[in-house]
């Protein structure tokens, strides 16, 4: 009967986290330790590649949050940018080598996953009285299909510069990881260049581990 009632109790306790998360972006279930929290959360971007004819080109991309059942947050933005170095941009294409056992010790051979550059991401909650703020490196990555397409993605690890509201002084960090459907994908790098300067749709889903600064020394 102890067993019973255990499981019983256990399952509840899932239930009550599960319900307290529906809805909303704060996790509590995932946190390691009594200070920390985590957040996660979906952005619906859309991307423009900017001045690809300049020396200094960026993608810049605007949207709106959402919980993880991609339900809009109400008075929720998100705005980042990624300055790109288009003549490393034909080695998105390229993936690291196959890695050698044992996988719980050297050697690493990270060849075609340092091509990166640094970008920034600011979310916006609450109608802007909450917010966040990270920089940290980023890797593009494209798989041409069959279709004539590609599949387009990128990661980011981001290190918390600035919060405000409940989150200013916070410390932590974030990781951001987004893909885009292009309908169409050139062999060309000058078409290429365009189809991404004409803007495509993103969907990115961002996950913060962070400690308040009430909870810091």
């Amino acid at each position: 009967m102890a067993d019973e009632s255990r499981t019983v109790i256990e399952a509840l306790d899932s239930i009550r986290n599960v319900l307290l998360s529906y809805g909303g972006i704060e996790y509590p279930q995932l946190a390691n330790g009594p200070f920390e929290q985590v957040l996660a959360f979906n952005n619906d971007e859309h991307i423009v590649l900017k001045d690809p004819t300049t020396l200094h080109p960026y993608f810049s991309s605007h949207g709106i949050l959402t919980d993880l059942q991609h339900r809009p947050l109400p008075g929720s933005k998100v705005e980042t940018t990624f300055p790109v170095d288009l003549k490393k941009l034909p080695d998105s294409i390229e993936w690291p080598p196959v890695q050698k056992p044992p996988f719980d010790s050297p050697p690493v051979d990270n060849a075609h996953t340092t091509e990166n550059g640094y970008s920034k991401q600011a979310y916006f909650f609450d109608g802007g009285a909450n917010s966040l703020v990270t920089v940290g490196p980023s890797l593009p990555k494209i798989a041409p299909l069959k279709n004539g397409g590609a599949q387009f993605w990128v990661g980011s690890i981001g290190v918390i510069s600035q919060g405000t509201g409940k989150y200013e002084g916070v410390r932590g960090m974030s990781v951001y990881l987004g893909s885009g459907y292009l309908e169409v994908w050139p062999d060309s790098f000058e078409e290429q260049a365009k189809i991404l300067a004409a803007g495509f749709t993103a969907l990115v889903t961002t996950y913060f581990k962070l400690v308040p600064k009430k909870d810091q020394r």
